[in-house]
């Protein structure tokens, strides 16, 4: 799928040459091509809740039948058939589930009566993948290492990140510069490049294509998609922990598997490998630098520091969940910017009333406004992370509705965003849905990184690299696409173009 595109850069002179780049969210084994025609320089009982949400019941056969072949589906599977009713039941094979689309019983289930609702099997392949960290840990043992994490991530740490985020994207910039005419370049390749630089940088000082090679990131996105297909057997049924345990054990062990899990295997050992190789290092040989890594390795509590296998868990969903959700993200604002053109230029000149041609500095990202409305409008439309899982650890009642213990509560986000009740004209490309003084809305009909105490601990981490990443591009480059071209959205772990 080829798709022309054009840039300008903001220079006083004019004779520059011509680039190609693609702002095209995809698959990174899709070519997709723009052109650069001119540069541009504690648990709660359970209480009735008022009123009672309209109960739509989906057939057994049809989801399970769904849950087999599709998957979840946001396109055609469970998610599409959940959309539009605030709350349905259905099964599958071996689990009960619930859909809920009502900001209330969102925040019911993420907040209220937050204790009563775990992660659930569903999260079992991502613990696979990742191993036990923040994302897909639980109750007492979530709750300690978050307390340990939180000041990781606090403001006063991230500013001391922002010239390990600053030097990987000013390279990849320049190697655009260095390209000859015509020459295509992929956005999608350019995104995950680009991100996974600025994560490998920001946690362990290192970069990853170093280890990884230089198709990093398509071994990503395969091991994510990979994990996304082995995840379908979850969807039937809720096997007992000990046979997850012993499932992913032998994942991660030295026993051969037959493909296709064999190539996740392979991907997972690569990853682990990787990451232990660093952090043995660093404990070996300590320096002063001021990433993540570091911070893991400093922080305490009464019961003593971080083990390297947590910080080896929370490395890799860094690295993996967190660079594939930033640049999926990119990817969808390039694309959505290409298509609202009066959006785009108001976001350039805002950038460059705001940084004068210079390199931008946290004082600089809070004045972009417009620009950064413009992305969480793109991750309204596309968010990355689609979907959230829960389990019911006991009976419970969510929207005047009773939900019995072990029922699997799903909250699609991507339908959420788009219900025309909180958001009017939903398909429309809309940034200032998120200016101040926008209309106010239920906090829970937004949730692009999740909510309540669980809200992505790494949100304010993505944002700044967001906004730099979208600062020094346009400072350089515009992209502009060819009217003609489709886009279909395709569900993995995250939300990303159909590769067809």
């Amino acid at each position: 799928m080829n798709t022309p595109f054009s840039t300008t850069q903001n220079e006083v002179t004019t004779d520059l040459p011509t680039k190609q780049a693609c702002p095209f969210p995809g698959h990174p084994n899709t070519p997709l091509e723009t052109k650069a025609t001119t540069q541009r320089g504690a648990k709660n009982s359970p209480s009735p809740q008022k009123p009672v949400r309209k109960v739509t019941k989906h057939g057994t056969l049809s989801m399970t039948a769904d849950a087999f072949v599709k998957g979840f589906g946001r396109e055609d599977g469970l998610i599409a058939r959940l959309k539009g009713h605030e709350f349905s039941r259905f099964r599958t094979a071996f689990r009960n589930y619930v859909g809920i689309e009502h900001p209330d019983d969102i925040e019911h289930v993420l907040v209220k009566n937050r204790d009563n609702f775990n992660k659930g099997p569903d999260y079992e392949p991502l613990t696979g993948v990742l191993g036990l960290g923040l994302f897909t840990d639980d109750g007492k043992s979530w709750s300690r290492h978050r307390e340990l994490l939180n000041p990781v991530f606090h403001k006063k740490y991230l500013n001391g990140l922002i010239d390990k985020m600053i030097d990987p994207i000013q390279e990849e910039r320049d190697r655009m510069d260095r390209l000859p005419d015509n020459q295509p370049v992929e956005m999608v390749q350019l995104m995950t490049d680009m991100t996974l630089e600025v994560v490998g940088n920001s946690l362990f000082s290192q970069s990853f294509k170093g280890y990884l090679g230089e198709d990093a990131s398509k071994t990503i996105t395969k091991g994510l998609r990979l994990g996304m297909y082995l995840s379908r057997v979850f969807l039937l049924v809720d096997p007992p922990k000990w046979m997850s345990d012993t499932a992913w054990a032998i994942m991660h062990s030295n026993v051969k598997l037959p493909p296709p899990l064999g190539q996740f295997q392979s991907i997972q050992h690569r990853f682990n490998n990787f990451v232990d190789a660093v952090i043995n290092d660093r404990i070996e040989n300590p320096v002063e630098n001021p990433d993540v890594l570091n911070l893991m390795l400093s922080a305490s509590d009464d019961q003593g520091k971080l083990t390297p296998a947590r910080i080896r868990a929370e490395g890799i969903t860094l690295m993996l969940a967190g660079h594939e959700t930033t640049a999926n993200g990119l990817c969808w604002f390039w694309y959505l910017l290409a298509k609202n053109p009066e959006a785009r230029g108001r976001m350039l000149e805002e950038i460059d009333t705001v940084l004068q041609g210079r390199t931008p500095t946290l004082e600089d990202l809070p004045k972009l406004q417009w620009t950064m409305a413009c992305f969480d409008e793109a991750l309204r439309i596309y968010p990355p992370v689609w979907m959230i899982t829960r389990q019911a650890l006991e009976d419970d009642i969510i929207g005047g509705n009773k939900v019995k213990a072990g029922t699997t509560v799903l909250i699609p986000i991507c339908n959420i965003h788009h219900n025309p009740r909180w958001w009017p004209e939903p398909e429309k490309f809309d940034p200032s849905r998120f200016l101040p003084g926008a209309d106010k809305r239920p906090s829970f009909s937004y949730i692009a990184f999740g909510g309540g105490r669980r809200i992505c601990i790494g949100r304010s981490f993505s944002l700044m690299e967001v906004g730099l990443i979208i600062a020094m591009l346009s400072q350089r480059y515009v992209f502009d696409m060819d009217p003609g071209e489709v886009v279909e959205a395709e569900t993995t772990f995250t939300l990303v173009q159909k590769n067809d």
